[in-house]
């Protein structure tokens, strides 16, 4: 990881096109400075931003209600554990091409029985609709995560604390809140840091699905640097791309590793 990120330190202080690094010009900060005055790298943080935070947060909420029911009604049943956890298992890169045939407009079954059954017509791939099928899909696969997090923090809450609060007569709404919740908030934060860092580099899915488009609609990040690296071949703008990129995703990690240092 140290030669990777020194390299690629040094290919974006130079001008570096197709892998030519040799004999190639040192142009110190220019790179940098051209990538910050690019719309396209703004409009790629954006919707990589907006992304994470939306897939973050309904991951979160999805798999601790789905931990909590399970917990509750479906404890120790292997059956249903596995089918919760299945679509984790999977490659992104093949789940996204599942669901690539699933919405598609002409040949897939959502979109078939919701005309047959509904007689609804939609176009899941349309630019209108693109972004919230990339949402879904995302929700769709990384749910179960969070759920395993929520669980796994669920089976660390102390029985006797549940029965005593119901013997006091709490309600479930109060045992989830003052007991349940409390013990689970580290697993929250954990959980849901993991998931926007994973969410906001998102790669896999979306080139699988859209390949970033229609146009630059759904480029991600990852998406960006990889057009400009190895489609338009500018190594140099990528790397600088990717150590802009490197340096943004630092802020959160050095807020995490602070706040469990000094909560937990």
């Amino acid at each position: 990881m140290i030669y990777l990120l020194l390299s690629s330190v040094n290919i974006s202080l130079r001008n570096v096109y197709f892998g030519f690094v040799e004999g190639s010009e040192f142009t110190g900060f220019s790179n940098y400075y051209k990538i910050l005055k690019t719309p396209r790298f703004w409009g790629a943080m954006r919707f990589s931003l907006i992304f994470g935070c939306v897939t973050t947060l309904l991951e979160l909420v999805t798999g601790f209600a789905l931990a909590y029911f399970y917990y509750s009604k479906f404890k120790g049943n292997k059956l249903v554990f596995t089918l919760l956890i299945t679509p984790m298992l999977m490659a992104p890169s093949l789940f996204g091409l599942m669901n690539r045939i699933l919405f598609n407009n002409f040949i897939g079954l959502i979109p078939g029985y919701l005309r047959f059954l509904f007689g609804i017509d939609i176009d899941f791939f349309s630019p209108r609709n693109i972004v919230l099928t990339l949402i879904s899909i995302d929700v769709l696969q990384w749910t179960p995560f969070t759920f395993l997090v929520f669980y796994a923090a669920l089976l660390s809450i102390p029985p006797q604390l549940i029965e005593a609060a119901s013997i006091d007569g709490a309600k479930r709404s109060h045992v989830l809140w003052y007991v349940v919740l409390p013990y689970v908030t580290p697993a929250l934060v954990t959980g849901g840091f993991l998931r926007f860092l994973e969410s906001f580099r998102v790669f896999d899915t979306i080139y699988v699905l859209t390949g970033g488009g229609p146009g630059y609609l759904t480029t991600s990040i990852s998406i960006f640097i990889y057009r400009t690296g190895f489609t338009m071949g500018d190594q140099s703008s990528s790397s600088a791309a990717g150590m802009i990129l490197f340096a943004f995703m630092m802020i959160p990690a050095i807020i995490f590793a602070k706040m469990m240092k000094r909560r937990w």
